[in-house]
């Protein structure tokens, strides 16, 4: 096997710098996007999480107000909650029915 000249060795060199040089910025490049994405991510879980618990906490005191009114309609201190509650058991039936379809 013939021995690498200088010229050879030089460029060897030269080339295997110039290629750690590229997959080190394709490294942080990389790295960047990768944790730009997981931010972008959790900040939508995030925001989704909490808008869907003010909803829940919305939706609480709309069906306990439901439940106030109907106990003054029906004259009764707990005929609006048994509705309330029977309704809230219903749609949450429903909704579990149609999404295991």
């Amino acid at each position: 096997m013939p021995k690498e000249g200088f010229l050879e060795s030089l460029i060897e060199i030269v080339s295997s710098i110039m290629v750690g040089k590229v997959l080190t910025d394709l490294d942080k490049k990389a790295k960047s996007y990768l944790t730009d994405f997981i931010r972008n991510v959790m900040k939508k879980l995030m925001l989704m999480v909490a808008g869907f618990a003010i909803a829940v906490v919305g939706l609480i005191f709309l069906f306990g107000t439901c439940a106030l009114y109907l106990n003054e309609f029906l004259n009764s201190t707990w005929k609006g909650w048994g509705i309330a509650g029977v309704s809230i058991l219903i749609i949450g039936l429903a909704s579990y029915a149609l999404s295991r379809r």
